[in-house]
């Protein structure tokens, strides 16, 4: 049993987190399992440490009142209340109707605007899966009142395409007492950036951990 259960995101495969993959118990929604089965499955796991990164965020933070109470630590990498928040409804449509033609070609184009530099092969089952999720998507709410959230640690890229400050800003105000770290990055950060808050602990006051990266800054919401 892993100590890490790490929610990834939409398309978020094990090929695109190679070596995080290895190391904790990694589900893909929508791939593995929509929504209820993948909570069911972390609220299971016996994990200590909760990790989700964009949709599978998203999901831990609907699911907020149910799941921070069973881990010791939560990381939550670009979440958001209503992916739409940030990433227009009619983007979201296109690309569900691009699916039917070019499943392939939109996934890989959708890997290149989180910022995955070497992107994994496309599997011809993924699609409709995928295309679920995209509806999916477009209709989840995570607004659920606000949740006290003291063992949260809340990752955002500076240049995050995809989920925008303000989305994020919603999430922290749902969940008092989380922390807010931003780094030099796009939607999906690189894997040492990870490394330090599901392997180490989160570092309050740690500088420079990714070389190659500017050093974050935290804050931590009131309440």
């Amino acid at each position: 049993m892993s100590d890490v259960y790490f929610l990834s995101g939409w398309a978020g495969v094990a090929e695109l987190f190679p070596e995080l993959s290895r190391r904790v118990h990694f589900a893909v929604p929508f791939l593995e399992g929509d929504e209820a089965l993948l909570v069911d499955a972390a609220a299971a796991s016996g994990a200590r440490i909760l990790a989700g990164w964009s949709t599978g965020a998203h999901m831990i933070v609907k699911y907020a009142k149910r799941l921070l109470p069973l881990f010791s630590t939560v990381v939550l990498v670009a979440p958001f209340l209503r992916f739409t928040d940030s990433f227009p409804a009619r983007l979201v449509k296109s690309m569900i109707a691009r699916m039917e033609k070019d499943p392939a070609g939109t996934g890989r184009d959708f890997w290149k605007a989180c910022g995955f530099a070497g992107p994994a092969g496309w599997r011809r089952e993924w699609a409709p899966p995928l295309t679920d999720g995209l509806r999916y998507l477009l209709a989840s709410d995570a607004q659920d009142g606000s949740v006290p959230a003291g063992n949260v640690t809340v990752l955002h890229g500076t240049a995050d395409r995809i989920v925008r400050p303000g989305a994020v800003t919603a999430v922290m105000a749902s969940l008092p007492g989380a922390g807010l770290v931003r780094y030099a990055g796009g939607h999906c950060p690189d894997e040492a950036i990870l490394e330090p808050y599901l392997f180490e602990g989160p570092p309050v006051s740690r500088k420079g951990f990714c070389p190659s990266l500017d050093p974050p800054h935290r804050d931590r919401t009131s309440g």
